[in-house]
């Protein structure tokens, strides 16, 4: 497809003073046939407005949208896939940044592989951690093969799902994405990717680079107890799904990578004691949050019951003894006597 039109979707919240490094890497981008939707959530800082309307006027391609109220992030990252014209898509973060060969190198992808549904780019981060250090990592572009073998480097990369900043087919997105709301607001991301990469095909182009950067210390802190129920529920969509969307006989395998994910990442420690200590402990936990959901539930629904049975059953109110009916009769007794 020659210089196809691309849509590049970009949802903001509070995002102005990162926002000029994001939109100049895009407006440099060598394939210039692209159209940007800013949807802005809401946002309470004048940053994101100055900024977001300055370059709007500058560039007629863009297209800027201020949402009256805050939809959610999620809402707002499907939000702009369902006003993307272009035959190409892509989520764009207003703090990340891209080498300017990146559209032109993915939507070439595509062209050459009319199966696939995205294209993801080489992966450069920057994490910088709650004491104040930093970490550089590298993660690879999806290999051009199989599914299997995809899923294979996506379980071995903790932040393979970055995957997720690459190009996709507009049609194909606009009818999956909306699948991401039926997952948690942190790992949602994770889930839907996985659900993905299961059965569609993904290629990737190491020379189309992607620059994240993480800084932990202006995320919010999660108690123990909330982040081992995160990954309680991420393990459960995982298998879910593999389950679900794979052939019988490739389901056992696909469920044994979600777990493979689980332990990689969540899991393993330095050594095989630590690693059984943890493993018994956090599988106690998780056993206890189910046992207490389950309980809460039960409860709830024991006292659902009761409040519909008052509604629904007939009031017993006590008839009056002496009512009119009862006055006359006794009157006509004594006219009689």
């Amino acid at each position: 497809m020659p210089n196809p039109l691309i849509s590049i979707g970009m949802p903001v919240y509070n995002g102005g003073e990162f926002l000029p490094r994001a939109l100049d890497a895009l407006l440099a981008q060598t394939h210039t046939n692209f159209e940007l939707i800013i949807s802005d959530n809401a946002s309470t800082d004048d940053a994101t407005r100055r900024v977001t309307e300055e370059y709007a006027r500058r560039d007629s391609r863009i297209r800027l949208t201020r949402q009256p109220v805050n939809i959610g992030a999620v809402a707002n990252f499907i939000w702009v896939t369902q006003q993307a014209r272009g035959a190409y898509f892509m989520w764009a973060a207003h703090d990340d940044c891209w080498s300017p060969i990146y559209l032109e190198v993915l939507a070439r992808k595509l062209d050459e592989c009319p199966a696939a549904v995205l294209a993801t780019p080489l992966c450069q981060v920057e994490t910088t951690l709650r004491d104040g250090s930093t970490q550089q990592e590298r993660i690879p572009a999806a290999p051009n093969q199989n599914p299997d073998k995809t899923l294979q480097v996506y379980t071995e990369h903790f932040k393979a799902c970055l995957w997720l900043y690459g190009l996709y087919r507009t049609n194909w997105i606009q009818q999956t994405a909306p699948e991401w709301k039926q997952y948690p607001m942190l790992s949602g991301d994770v889930i839907w990717l996985w659900g993905v990469l299961l059965t569609n095909r993904v290629v990737g182009d190491e020379a189309a680079i992607f620059y994240y950067t993480s800084d932990h210390r202006a995320r919010r802190r999660l108690t123990y107890r909330q982040t081992m129920q995160m990954w309680g529920i991420d393990a459960c969509h995982m298998t879910r799904l593999s389950w679900q969307r794979l052939p019988p006989g490739q389901r056992v395998g696909g469920v044994l990578k979600a777990w493979k994910y689980v332990y990689l990442h969540h899991l393993r420690r330095k050594n095989i004691v630590q690693t059984a200590i943890r493993i018994a402990k956090i599988s106690l936990l998780w056993c206890w949050i189910g046992l207490e959901t389950g309980i809460r539930q039960v409860l709830g629904m024991g006292a659902q019951t009761i409040r519909c049975r008052a509604l629904t059953e007939p009031s017993k109110e006590t008839v009056p003894m002496n009512t009119s009916r009862d006055n006359e009769v006794k009157q006509e007794s004594l006219n009689a006597a």
